[in-house]
């Protein structure tokens, strides 16, 4: 069987239903139309994948304790040292003191790599302004609507 990402017969056992499988399919070919799932960018570096973790990890968190990265990637920080050393030669980290405690080192993206991220989501912008440009406001108001509610639905619960 052919793996596709839109795919849902790839999973073990029956955990969507129908109509969640209709819903996974559309989230999922948005989400790779809107360019997301475009790695042309990533390609065109000399990277491993443990090392556009930690790119992704730093993009989503900012700066992190070499120690949080180490724990949020299931790595040792002997491991994590080479990994990051690595990063930065490439110049897409830089490892700083923290502010409030000197003794503490967290590593934050360069403008090289900060660089990156934005030409994935530029890219990803220009996409759905082509694509909203094709709807009329009616439709406009219909998708902004559903990705309100999926946006609700999708908020970790507070207990």
């Amino acid at each position: 069987m052919e793996y596709n990402i839109h795919d849902t017969t790839v999973l073990k056992e029956e955990i969507l239903s129908p109509e969640e499988k209709k819903t996974w399919v559309l989230y999922m070919k948005v989400l790779t139309a809107a360019g997301l799932g475009d790695v042309s960018e990533w390609m065109k570096l000399d990277m491993s994948m443990p090392q556009m973790k930690v790119l992704m990890l730093l993009n989503n968190h900012g700066s992190l304790k070499v120690s949080e990265i180490a724990e949020k990637m299931g790595a040792s920080l002997s491991n994590m040292t080479g990994l990051l050393d690595r990063l930065e030669q490439s110049k897409f980290v830089e490892r700083k003191h923290s502010e409030r405690d000197r003794r503490i080192i967290v590593v934050e993206l360069t403008e090289e790599a900060k660089n990156i991220f934005r030409s994935i989501y530029q890219k990803g912008h220009e996409k759905i302004k082509n694509s909203l440009q094709r709807l009329n406001d009616g439709e406009k108001e219909k998708v902004n609507e559903g990705l309100a509610i999926l946006e609700k639905a999708l908020r970790p619960e507070r207990g």
